[in-house]
């Protein structure tokens, strides 16, 4: 009987260790960046969210790669981004630039961007987005 006991107790303790462990598993907030980034995102279902606050993977640049090269694009010089093919686990990225000219590069598939709207934070995996416009730059 007292072995009985001792073993509830011990599934008992360890179930609310466990349960105590996790959190919501979810997404609570977009991280804090040093300069502020307003966008217009589109999905992939077409749905638009207008943010501030953006981040990709909580940077203010995209980071990724063009052909073997690995390579940085800060967001001051993009435009617009349009997200093509994915490949792999990596989407192509084509940037228009604000001198007028357009690369592309890949990054992640499942990597994060951030923002703030006006009813909260928003996140989307760069396999889930269509297009990002930069306001005001």
């Amino acid at each position: 009987m007292l072995q009985k006991a001792f073993y509830a107790v011990i599934v008992l303790a360890a179930f609310t260790l466990l349960t105590a462990m996790g959190g919501s598993g979810g997404f609570e907030r977009a991280p804090r960046v040093e300069k502020n980034y307003s966008v217009v995102v589109i999905d992939t279902s077409g749905n638009k969210l207008e943010g501030e606050k953006f981040s990709w993977e909580g940077r203010i640049h995209f980071a990724g790669y063009l052909g073997m090269a690995q390579v940085t694009m800060p967001f001051e010089r993009i435009k617009e981004l349009t997200v093509g093919e994915q490949h792999d686990r990596k989407v192509k990225l084509t940037a228009r630039l604000t001198d007028g000219t357009e690369t592309s590069f890949e990054v992640d598939a499942k990597s994060r961007c951030y923002g703030e709207a006006s009813f909260g934070s928003f996140m989307l995996q760069m396999d889930e987005v269509r297009t990002i416009t930069f306001v005001g730059h």
